[in-house]
């Protein structure tokens, strides 16, 4: 009997748990489950099987973009007919599907740690989300290596020497996705202030010179010191080292990065971080901030730290997109709402 056979159980759950309608979509689009509020809410009653999303919830398709909706991580807005409220529906793709979690959008959009550490518990469902997946293949690879290792077959020191490693280096990669995520619940009580744009952005840059990596790059930080925004300065400070060391890798350590804060409109500041790499594959593009995706070689990435740089962001009423640059290499646009700060 496979132990973790039960994995879309802890999923279902946790989603049951949320206090948001919430449901499952796989790769063909179909609704595999809804929580108990998308139930209720929406009179649901029997078992859902083989059921499109455009056909089960139209409303909630048609407000989602592309042909195929669930293969794409996205935010929408949606005005429900039956009671005029305007929703907000949070797509995030899974390892096999997407999840979506619909709330109601606040009436102030104003960022408070209220509204941050509610915003911070579905960002969470949707990491649990992709981990009750994910920890099912290191997981099974260390029950059938035990299992191997226990067998009264006696096996040759140079057997016995890789079933151990392959253990390690499970136990390691599950160790790294738990601090991770350790850190990304952590953070959510950490305090809102006041703050200029670039006070984060220099800290990070300071810190990435640090780093040997960074040795031969040519940094350029055009700065914009009277920028301010409400935030948690150490949360954003994560998010621009976590571009700044993915830009480094890319150029191989050898280049340039391109960091530019300004005000593209009256409500809003931008951070475009731009680095002289081979850029990013047109493949990949839509996949970036999705939990586990990764382009780095087997063991080295759990690929949680754009997904958690996104999830950050969105949090502080920001967004992320990510694209390739005209001149070459790949840009990080970083939009966050300017506070109109008079001293």
């Amino acid at each position: 009997m496979n132990p973790f056979s039960d994995i879309s159980e802890i999923l279902t759950s946790f989603l049951d748990s949320l206090p948001w309608p919430a449901l499952l979509v796989n790769e063909q689009g179909e609704v595999t489950f809804i929580n108990k509020e998308l139930r209720q809410r929406k009179r649901v009653r029997g078992i859902i099987a083989d059921i499109r999303l455009a056909q089960l919830f139209p409303d909630y398709y048609d407000a989602l973009q592309g042909a195929q909706p669930w293969l794409t991580s996205q935010d929408a807005d949606l005005v429900n007919p039956h009671t005029g409220t305007r929703e907000q529906l949070c797509l995030r793709r899974l390892p096999l599907g997407a999840c979506l979690i619909i709330s109601e959008y606040p009436h102030a959009r104003e960022f408070d740690l209220g509204s941050a550490q509610t915003a911070r518990l579905a960002s969470l469902g949707f990491m649990v989300a992709g981990v009750c997946h994910e920890v099912a293949n290191p997981l099974t690879a260390i029950h059938s290596m035990v299992q191997l290792l226990q067998s009264s077959t006696p096996l040759a020191p140079e057997t016995l020497e890789r079933g151990l490693e392959n253990i390690a280096a499970n136990v390691r990669r599950l160790l790294n996705i738990s601090k991770k995520l350790n850190d990304f619940s952590r953070s959510g009580s950490e305090d809102i202030s006041l703050l200029r744009l670039d006070q984060p952005l220099a800290e990070a840059l300071q810190n990435a010179r640090q780093d040997a990596l960074f040795r031969d790059i040519q940094v350029e930080h055009h700065a914009a010191p009277e920028l301010w925004i409400m935030g948690n300065g150490d949360q954003l400070e994560q998010v621009f080292a976590n571009i700044f060391l993915n830009a480094a890798q890319a150029m191989n350590g050898q280049g340039v990065l391109r960091v530019i804060s300004h005000k593209p409109n009256p409500l809003q500041v931008e951070v475009a971080i731009h680095d002289s790499g081979p850029g990013i594959a047109p493949g990949h593009l839509a996949r970036l901030f999705e939990p586990f995706f990764t382009t780095k070689p087997a063991g080295q990435g759990t690929g949680l730290g754009l997904a958690i740089c996104n999830e950050i962001i969105i949090e502080h009423g920001g967004s992320v997109r990510a694209e390739n640059h005209p001149q070459g290499g790949a840009c990080f646009n970083i939009t966050l709402p300017l506070h109109q700060y008079r001293s």
